[in-house]
């Protein structure tokens, strides 16, 4: 049984959840979910990111909410 990683780059994210690259970088440049940044690379949790696309897209606690 292969083990998932809980963390995901732009392109894992890409292939994993069928979305195009540029669509997901432009969710991050919104702020639409947090993410981890290591230098110009951005990793994604996978819980995060299925629990955005189940919640139909709503930004993660928005600005209004912090």
């Amino acid at each position: 049984m292969e083990q998932q990683k809980a963390v995901l780059t732009v392109k894992e994210l890409s292939k994993e959840f069928g979305f195009p690259e540029y669509g997901i970088r432009g969710l991050i440049k919104r702020g639409a979910f947090p993410v981890i940044k290591c230098g110009n690379r951005c990793y994604v949790t996978r819980q995060v990111f299925e629990d955005y696309i189940k919640s139909g897209g709503e930004l993660y606690g928005t600005p209004a909410e912090q």
